[in-house]
């Protein structure tokens, strides 16, 4: 009788811990759900100001050499098929931030882009998650609203963006921290005949 009840407590100390590490994982380091979100489309307001200019993820097929013709419709065609692709601008560094994606896939009607971003500068900084929007083909701008994420001097973060996109369109990536320049990453094409 003894020996089941020193195997109780340690079955329940096996529960507490699990526990433990399913909170610590859940709340903080890799996780960060500030950088894990869902963009949606925004609605164009005619009173804000005038973006500024933007060259929408496009190209035409026939003006571009057959190789190059070749490769961008296998990206193209992979992406449709639901299979993870590189980003065609995988990385944009800023005077403080580097912003990479490994992947990009399509699931469904909407698409996930993975990367990380990155404190490349001497100082703590604060990135809100209204830093990043993207931009479709057909000029729609999609955003998302959530909490700030806080990384210091060198330190890294997974990014786990869904945006809901049309087929057939073109995405880019639009990071902006003001007082710098915005970083644009062009994630796909939209091929056009």
């Amino acid at each position: 009788m003894r020996d089941n009840e020193n195997r109780l407590p340690i079955w329940l100390g096996g529960i507490l811990l699990a526990l433990i590490l399913i909170f610590i994982g859940t709340r903080g380091g890799f996780n960060n759900p500030a950088l894990s979100q869902h963009f949606a489309p925004q609605p164009t307001d005619p009173n804000a100001p005038t973006q500024q200019p933007f060259q929408l993820p496009q190209v035409h097929l026939p003006s571009l050499p057959p190789e190059m013709q070749r490769s961008l419709t296998s990206l193209r065609d992979r992406f449709a098929g639901g299979q993870a692709v590189p980003a065609l601008t995988p990385v944009a560094t800023g005077p403080r931030v580097r912003v990479e994606v490994q992947t990009i896939k399509r699931s469904g009607d909407r698409v996930q882009v993975s990367g990380s971003v990155a404190n490349i500068s001497n100082a703590p900084l604060t990135l809100p998650t209204s830093a990043f929007a993207f931009r479709d083909s057909a000029g729609v701008t999609y955003t998302a609203s959530g909490d700030n994420t806080t990384l210091q001097p060198g330190q890294s973060e997974p990014l786990n963006l869904t945006v809901p996109l049309p087929p057939d369109r073109g995405l880019t990536l639009v990071f902006t921290l003001p007082p710098d320049p915005p970083q644009e990453q062009i994630l796909i094409l939209e091929t056009q005949p």
